[in-house]
């Protein structure tokens, strides 16, 4: 099975990503992709780094990619996607428990079958399957949305307009912890999200009028933005090229 695993993190949920990483390594062997985001001051810290780096050395194929300021979750998503080694993605939050092999045979039955669109674990966007291709066919995630939150509603706006599908499973094995640790400096607005991410969506994006029923992003956007074909159209260049480079 060809299935690469994303996850995302930052310096203060350490414990939480050690955790991880040991679960999923007891049950697979899959390539990590691990995308550490910043700090508002630019700087991880040393014993951060030591730890993360001691961490990733007791395990084959970890892969870490450091942001070395707060950058928005749809830019670490698209960056570990980009250089995921496999089109079959599982992305994950830090702040989940895999407790048995669940997940990982429902990885292999979306491959076997070729089960298109994003699939949800859980109806969560904590944990979720997405294709490469599909996501380079219909636009990469928002990096406008430069914090965290709305991310999940707007790419589901965009799969299911250009008619891919949202699916769900269920999966006994994985438990969400919903950790109440976050980035601090960030301004929040409806609960842990950021305020930003939620202005450009309801004022920006996407047509906001509560008071005559129109709801946001599901019933329509303020205007048709193609900006995402041209979202790191290199990578599809790439990835049709690539073989060209080795010796035949």
């Amino acid at each position: 099975m060809s299935l690469s695993i994303i996850i995302t993190t930052f310096s203060k949920r350490y414990h939480f990503l050690e955790n991880l990483i040991n679960q999923i390594r007891q049950n697979v062997d899959f390539p990590i992709s691990v995308l550490i985001n910043g700090e508002k001051d630019k700087k991880l810290g040393d014993e951060y780094l030591q730890k993360t780096l001691n961490l990733f050395s007791k395990h084959s194929q970890i892969y870490p990619i450091y942001f070395q300021e707060v950058r928005g979750l749809s830019k670490l998503w698209n960056t570990g996607i980009i250089h995921s080694a496999n089109d079959k993605i599982l992305i994950l939050n830090d702040d989940i428990e895999i407790n048995n092999k669940n997940i990982f045979h429902i990885a292999n039955q979306i491959i076997d079958q070729n089960i298109k669109g994003i699939i949800k674990i859980n109806n969560s966007f904590s944990h979720f399957f997405i294709d490469k291709k599909e996501i380079e066919q219909i636009g990469f995630f928002d990096e406008k949305l430069l914090g965290f939150g709305e991310e999940d509603g707007d790419i589901t706006y965009r799969y299911l307009k250009q008619n891919y599908k949202i699916l769900n499973v269920d999966c006994d094995g994985v438990k969400n912890i919903i950790s109440e640790i976050r980035h601090e400096e960030i301004k929040e607005g409806t609960g842990k999200y950021s305020l930003f991410n939620r202005d450009y969506i309801y004022n920006e994006k996407y047509i906001t009028d509560f008071n005559n029923g129109i709801q946001g992003m599901f019933d329509a956007p303020k205007k048709e933005i193609n900006e995402f074909e041209n979202q790191y159209k290199n990578e599809i260049y790439f990835r049709i090229n690539k073989d060209k480079l080795y010796k035949q």
